[in-house]
């Protein structure tokens, strides 16, 4: 069996895709770590959508059973496509909302697996390309 520590569910915005990475490492967790890449992170699986729900839990789950993982990492960011039908009025409702649906997320992940963590990360993109981030611990 392949051993890795944490799950990572990122948006899958390829403004983001480099620096990401970069933290993956800053944090120690390259090839510790498995990686689920979707459009506005944990934002389906605190939707009512039961099918895409199940499908980001089975992600999960391989990696729980198959790679003993025990963390799961939500990443959020600002400015957001996938939230954009929100039409926030700043970037604190758009941070808001997105902070709600990362709780959200973690209660379902926990209320699923018996021995998970769930940690919440907050990237805040200082320009609209993407290369000035700052990563938040929530």
């Amino acid at each position: 069996m392949h051993n890795c520590s944490t799950v990572i569910i990122h948006c899958m915005d390829f403004r983001l895709i480099n620096k990401i990475r970069e933290w993956v490492d800053q944090n120690n967790l390259t090839n510790d770590t498995d990686i689920i890449s979707i459009a506005g992170a944990s934002k389906a699986l605190s939707e009512d959508n039961k099918e895409i729900q199940n499908f980001i839990l089975n992600q999960i789950n391989v990696s729980y059973l198959l790679h003993n993982a025990r963390k799961v990492i939500l990443m959020h960011h600002s400015d957001c496509g996938a939230y954009g039908s929100y039409n926030f009025i700043d970037e604190e409702e758009e941070f808001a909302k997105q902070l709600e649906d990362m709780g959200i997320a973690e209660e379902i992940i926990k209320n699923s697996f018996d021995d998970i963590e769930v940690q919440k990360v907050w990237i805040q993109m200082n320009d609209h390309e993407g290369r000035n981030v700052e990563f938040i611990n929530l």
